[in-house]
């Protein structure tokens, strides 16, 4: 799961008028839709999206919801239902 719970840089900012593909619909698109796992409490169709593992300590923390931005980013999620387009 190294790099798909959390972003690990940004390298650039792009306004666009469609949404784009993600990366990860790009690598996968039969398990991964655009909004994968930002919720948590939605599992991927193979396993938890539950819990993480911190990267330089092996412990196993619980995922955060949005990732851990909730309150910045949720209205940016208002018109998705819970299960909505998050996994194919």
């Amino acid at each position: 799961k190294y790099g798909f719970k959390s972003i690990k840089s940004i390298v650039r900012f792009t306004f666009t008028d469609e949404r784009p593909v993600s990366f990860w619909e790009q690598l996968q698109d039969q398990e991964y839709g655009f909004w994968a796992n930002v919720n948590p409490e939605v599992s991927h169709p193979r396993w938890s999206q539950a819990r993480e593992q911190v990267i330089d300590t092996g412990e196993e923390i619980p995922t955060l919801k949005w990732n851990g931005y909730g309150d910045q980013v949720a209205g940016l999620y208002t018109d998705i239902r819970d299960g909505d387009r998050l996994f194919r």
